[in-house]
């Protein structure tokens, strides 16, 4: 027998005639046969329908379908019958709905085999799914709103949403027509919406699990901004609505993980569309604390996938992203902390390209020169670093007012810290470098008092100034790391260890109580503290003059347990000492 392609498949008549079709064409045979006319067709659907037992009741109707013969009949439909016969008939929903009832009793067969010999034996409904595809190519593109308005009515029908993986794989079968998605997302979610309207919550939570299935496993382009926007307002109000805790609340879990299993496969213009849509609802709303933390973080979720730059769409990027960044600030320096808090950190998802550099900056820690750091410096930034000069002087005073209102709690500092240590990570240049340090001098002089007349002050007080220090120190290596200068290592090496010595409650790490020894200084000292001309003489010396710079570390090899080689030097203190 001659080997058939993978992409055909074969299909025998009753009366024996043989004929090859492609599954990805328009239902059209390749082969000459004889065409059906309007009446034979009209013929054979009543024929169908009646095959199908498609007017008996769903729960008495499987042990009643003559499953060859209604094949044998729909095969012969779709493969002999004009497309414009096919799409002018008043029966044309019948032959979908036939179709629908044939694939409905082919995948419940294939659930319901549990041993793995039934699973090998040849279905009886095996052409099922090849013909129901064949049945819908031959209505779209024409038709396609028609279709998928037929294949949710026979679900409702039928009673199929409580019946998950039916559904599923039926609106599956339809996307694997190569038709457009758009319009199958947009009708579910009005589905969804109209389920809402007559309190249905057991329906929308179905319709919302079927929906989570089907958007993973296509890229939806070209989408609607009301369907993105409706779903978008069902899960705004589903946490706003939460200190009620009704049932729609219940439901909000589904909203966001549809939202979020969409984000990934948006194209680049529907994503920045869909960002701006949210930052609004996010910042400008009013709403509880723990409602703003739970819907910002659908926010974040979308930023990690988004860049202020793109290649692929250079101008729209370079239109919206100053606008998202003026937007962002402007809530950084808002007097709501939980706002300001949560701006900060979407700014810092939006910066960072997800190389895992953030996993450095959880918390303030000095970063030493011969140290190797897993730590990916960007080297094509030209557009931010455009986007930071335009932005600067904004940044500068957001995050002044940030700091000096909103960080009193040591987590809220570790933001800040996050999203200076980004901006040196991913725009390494020598103005973000002076920026950054002109930033860090102005706030060590706004904490300098605490540090001058301690003993006076409350004991709160004393342990914010000192975390606010040791930040500083923390970003001040850093940037000695990154750009390697020989004087400025000098003397950012010189504070630290003189705070080492005489006052190490001003280097990091952060902690929530500070104790102090007897020799340990709690007044203003210079030696402990960033002076102004030493570290604009240490900027000029890196930059303009192009001090030679300091050799990068190697990554240092580790032996594992499994290394033979350790077996030369297997003693406990070699092992503690890393030899």
């Amino acid at each position: 027998m001659q080997r058939i392609p993978v992409f055909f498949f074969r299909l025998r008549f009753t009366d024996n005639t043989t004929t090859t079709m492609n599954s990805g064409t328009d239902g059209r045979t390749i082969s000459h046969v004889s065409r059906l006319t309007t009446a034979k067709t009209r013929l054979l659907v009543d024929q169908l329908k009646t095959s199908c037992g498609i007017f008996l009741d769903p729960t008495i109707r499987s042990p009643n379908i003559q499953e060859t013969r209604a094949l044998q009949i729909l095969r012969k439909i779709v493969t002999r019958s004009h497309r414009h016969i096919i799409q002018y008939i008043p029966d044309r929903d019948a032959i979908l709905e036939c179709s629908l009832i044939l694939v409905q009793n082919y995948v419940a067969h294939l659930r319901l085999r549990s041993s793995p010999l039934k699973r090998c034996q040849r279905e009886p409904f095996a052409n099922a799914k090849v013909l129901f595809q064949a049945a819908i190519d031959l209505l779209i593109p024409e038709l396609l709103d028609e279709v998928i308005d037929t294949i949710l009515k026979f679900l409702q029908t039928e009673n199929l949403w409580h019946v998950e993986f039916i559904c599923v794989e039926i609106l599956l079968f339809v996307l694997e027509c190569r038709s457009p998605s758009g319009p199958l997302l947009s009708k579910l979610i009005d589905r969804a919406e109209r389920f809402l309207q007559l309190s249905d919550l057991g329906q929308v939570r179905h319709v919302l699990s079927v929906l989570q299935n089907v958007i993973v496993s296509q890229r939806w382009d070209l989408i609607e901004y009301s369907d993105l926007s409706k779903l978008l307002r069902f899960y705004h109000t589903s946490v706003m609505i939460g200190t009620s805790r009704n049932q729609i609340y219940e439901l909000r879990r589904g909203f966001e993980k549809c939202l979020k299993d969409l984000v990934p496969l948006l194209s680049v213009a529907d994503l920045y569309g869909f960002f701006i849509m949210m930052l609004p609802l996010a910042f400008d709303t009013d709403m509880s604390d723990e409602a703003r933390i739970e819907f910002g973080s659908t926010i974040e979720h979308a930023a990690s996938y988004m860049t202020l730059y793109d290649p692929r769409n250079q101008l729209l990027v370079s239109e919206v992203s100053s606008f998202i960044v003026e937007y962002l600030l402007q809530c950084i320096e808002s007097e709501d902390s939980t706002r300001s808090i949560l701006a900060c950190k979407v700014l810092t998802k939006l910066f960072d390209r997800g190389l895992h550099n953030a996993d450095h900056f959880q918390s303030p820690s000095i970063f030493h020169m011969d140290t190797y750091y897993d730590i990916v410096l960007a080297t094509e930034f030209t557009p931010l670093l455009q986007l930071l000069m335009e932005q600067r002087v904004h940044l500068e005073q957001a995050l002044l007012h940030a700091i000096e209102r909103h960080s009193q709690r040591k987590m809220n500092l570790e933001v800040f810290y996050q999203l200076l240590c980004t901006l040196l990570v991913e725009v390494p240049s020598g103005f973000t470098a002076t920026a950054i340090c002109c930033l860090l001098l102005k706030v060590q002089k706004m904490f300098l008092y605490h540090s001058i007349d301690s003993k006076q002050q409350m004991l709160d007080d004393s342990q914010h100034s000192n975390r606010i220090h040791g930040t500083i120190m923390a970003v001040m290596t850093l940037i000695n790391w990154i750009h390697r200068a020989g004087s400025m290592n000098a003397y950012i090496t010189r504070v630290l260890h003189n705070r080492f010595d005489h006052a190490p409650s001003l280097n990091p790490p952060m902690r929530e109580q500070y104790r102090y020894a007897a020799h340990h200084i709690s007044w203003y000292d210079s030696r402990l503290f960033f002076d102004t001309l030493e570290i604009r003489y240490s900027l000029w010396k890196c930059f303009r003059i192009s001090e030679e710079k300091i050799p990068k570390p190697v990554r240092m090899r580790t032996r594992s347990y499994g290394d033979p080689r350790r077996r030369l030097n297997d003693g406990t203190l070699n092992v503690f000492a890393g030899m």
